[in-house]
């Protein structure tokens, strides 16, 4: 089964009582929870997380995915990193995060960056280190019952290809972790993408939905780049087991443009951007014939 979610951050950097009545006024109501990583004294960061978990709590949002943070305030967030005392204080932070914000993870997915974009010859230890601090966050994932996802990254991160999730993924259970292949983050393979599918395809639990324009992370919204979305969408229904698509639009509804989108538009976009997806076998063949009377 398909479940369709929006990354919390689709919809402006904090969750807002806007951010609240536009999920009670709209019909969509699975997130991606991102939780930042914003310096203790942040009290706009603290209203946002409190609003979430009540909404949560409320029915008004279901969290089906907790995206863990990459950065922030000056302190690492990279489970890589090589030398040890880092990698051992950065698990320990994000244990505490999981723990400080379990009742967002009670629907079974967690998206983890395995790096920042390290130089490629320090993959291999990389990977080593990785490795350790799935091991060490594992005991967690079992206790609350999700699935560490680790997800398909671009350029020089961990994770950049099949073979590395693969490596990173292969000696623990698949039922506690797996993989979150977001689109826009194969570059220019995007041809390959219902292959790439194929290959991962008994860890696959999570996608980040997006368009692109074949180069670089974009993050438009379906059907405005170059994505081959009829071939993706026949692959990702072949899966077995249940996957959650997770609309991550951020550049478009988020921080990256001149406003912040009002967070009501932005969930009624995402929703039109899901009907395309549930319907784009027929709507892209059409497209084509159109295209021909141009």
């Amino acid at each position: 089964m398909i479940t369709y979610a929006i990354s919390s951050s689709s919809l402006g950097k904090c969750f807002t009582e806007e951010t609240r009545k536009a999920f009670l006024n709209g019909n969509l109501k699975n997130i991606e929870a991102c939780i930042a990583a914003e310096p203790p004294e942040d009290e706009e960061y603290h209203r946002s997380l409190a609003l979430m978990h009540q909404a949560n709590r409320d029915g008004i949002i279901r969290s089906v995915s907790v995206h863990m943070p990459f950065y922030g305030y000056g302190l690492k967030w990279d489970p890589s990193a090589l030398d040890e005392g880092i990698r051992q204080d950065v698990v320990y932070r994000m244990s505490e995060m999981i723990r400080a914000n379990s009742e967002l993870f009670t629907h079974g997915n967690m998206t983890l960056h395995a790096s920042n974009e390290p130089p490629l010859e320090e993959h291999p230890q990389r990977i080593i280190q990785c490795r350790k601090s799935i091991s060490e966050l594992l005991p967690l994932a079992e206790e609350l019952d999700f699935s560490i996802n680790m997800e398909y990254l671009p350029r020089t991160c961990v994770g950049n290809c099949e073979e590395e999730l693969e490596a990173l993924a292969a000696e623990f259970p698949e039922k506690y972790v797996g993989i979150c292949l977001d689109v826009n983050h194969i570059m220019d393979r995007y041809q390959d993408l219902p292959q790439i599918i194929d290959r991962l395809a008994p860890r696959l639990k999570a996608f980040h939905i997006c368009d692109y324009d074949g180069i670089d992370e974009m993050h438009w919204f379906p059907w405005q780049g170059i994505i081959p979305w009829d071939k993706v969408m026949a692959a990702i229904r072949k899966l077995p087991q249940d996957v959650v698509l997770i609309s991550e639009t951020m550049f478009q509804l988020g921080t990256k443009v001149s406003h912040i989108a009002d967070p009501y538009f932005g969930l009624r976009q995402t929703e039109k951007a899901f009907w395309f997806l549930e319907n784009c076998d027929e709507l892209m063949k059409s497209e084509a014939e159109f295209r021909k009377t141009l």
